[in-house]
């Protein structure tokens, strides 16, 4: 089991998956334009880079079909005019590239094969009216075929969208116009728009992968600054309840223990779901003051006999799908989940899936406020 986890582990990397999709693509264009002209001759040099950019940073703005298509055009053109009205030749290649580059900076569509489009054609040079209407059509040919076999291969082979696009920011949990916590202090496209002003140059990756690239170093560094686990800051003596736990008693120790959840597990006290307020209150059909209280106390209690129409015990109401954490888990990662998905309590498991302990939202806030303090107590040199 474990060498053939290997072996998944193994092929589903980014290295192989590129270098599948590379085989699958370059495959696809070289059967496709030997088939249109009868001769390999047909591919491109260039097209082995623009291969690689695409398999390789499928995500990077040098690989999205404009810069790939603009560039491949503009560069195309550039050779042409260089070709022909400079000289000698030496001239021709170091304007030919000089150029290809400004107006590929100029129309947003950088993609660095394209200049060697520019160079391929003055070093091939001059060409004939046909020749040149020939190596236009073939350019036009090669760039058509790979960015088609790319969006074929990626989106439904690799499984990874291509063209990019960035991805939609999910609802608000409480169906509000504002974003989760993290996202109100963290960098907006104003703060990037302005150090990419302020740099004055060019930055070879999307805005939103850029903000995600910030988040995951901020965390990083939280994380290793405060240094805070689970096991530091969890409450060990873990009210839990079974399967088959009467509604009321599970009802009752909610209130006993001014607490909004509790762990069911089984007979060996591994975790198997959690029973939270709202897990009670979604039973509900009427949610007004009035009818509520009644509600609730009817759907408490135990209905006699050997038959219900109603959920009897904590099993039958529970949420089976529970985010867990290890002792070992940064504090960090846990302030990042409660944040997007609006969790107020995370059990606390050990590798056999036991509960070991649970972390509550004021679990969390009362350490962060404490080394907080404490690091502010001590006196600066």
């Amino acid at each position: 089991m474990q060498a053939l986890n290997r072996i998944h582990t193994l092929f589903t990397s980014e290295r192989w998956r590129a270098a599948l999709g590379a085989l699958l693509g370059m495959g696809l264009c070289s059967i496709f334009l030997h088939a249109v002209n009868g001769s390999g001759h047909w591919v491109i040099t260039p097209l082995a880079a623009t291969m690689v950019i695409l398999y390789v940073q499928p995500h990077s703005p040098v690989a999205q079909p404009w810069p790939v298509v603009g560039s491949y055009l503009i560069c195309c053109l550039v050779g042409f005019f260089c070709v022909h009205w400079l000289a000698p030749i030496q001239l021709a290649v170091t304007v030919a590239i000089a150029a290809s580059i400004w107006f590929m900076v100029r129309f947003h569509c950088i993609h660095p094969p394209g200049a060697a489009i520019a160079l391929l054609i003055v070093l091939d040079g001059p060409h004939s009216g046909s020749g040149m209407t020939q190596l236009a059509g073939q350019v036009v040919l090669n760039i058509g075929i790979a960015l088609g076999s790319t969006m074929l291969i990626s989106n439904f082979i690799l499984r990874r969208p291509y063209p990019y696009h960035a991805q939609a920011t999910a609802p608000s949990l409480h169906r509000t116009q504002d974003e989760a916590p993290l996202r109100r202090i963290g960098l907006a496209h104003e703060d990037l728009a302005s150090a990419v002003a302020t740099l004055d140059t060019f930055v070879d990756v999307q805005e939103d992968e850029l903000v995600e690239i910030y988040n995951l170093a901020v965390d990083h560094a939280f994380g290793r600054h405060v240094g805070l686990t689970c096991a530091d800051i969890m409450s060990r003596d873990v009210m839990t309840v079974h399967f088959d736990t009467d509604l009321e008693k599970a009802w009752n120790l909610l209130r006993l223990h001014k607490i909004k959840s509790l762990p069911v597990v089984d007979a060996f006290g591994n975790l198997i779901g959690i029973a939270t307020v709202a897990d009670f209150l979604r039973q509900m059909d009427d949610t007004s003051a009035a009818g509520l209280a009644v509600r609730l106390q009817g759907f408490l209690r135990r209905t006699p006999g050997l038959t219900s129409e109603k959920a009897e015990v904590v099993g039958q109401i529970m949420t089976s799908d529970v985010f867990t954490a290890t002792p070992q888990t940064p504090v960090a990662q846990l302030i990042a989940r409660v944040s997007d998905k609006g969790l107020a309590h995370i059990p606390v498991v050990d590798a056999g899936r036991k509960v070991v302990g649970i972390v509550t939202q004021s679990d969390m806030l009362a350490a962060l406020y404490k080394r907080l303090a404490m690091s502010e107590a001590v006196p600066r040199a």
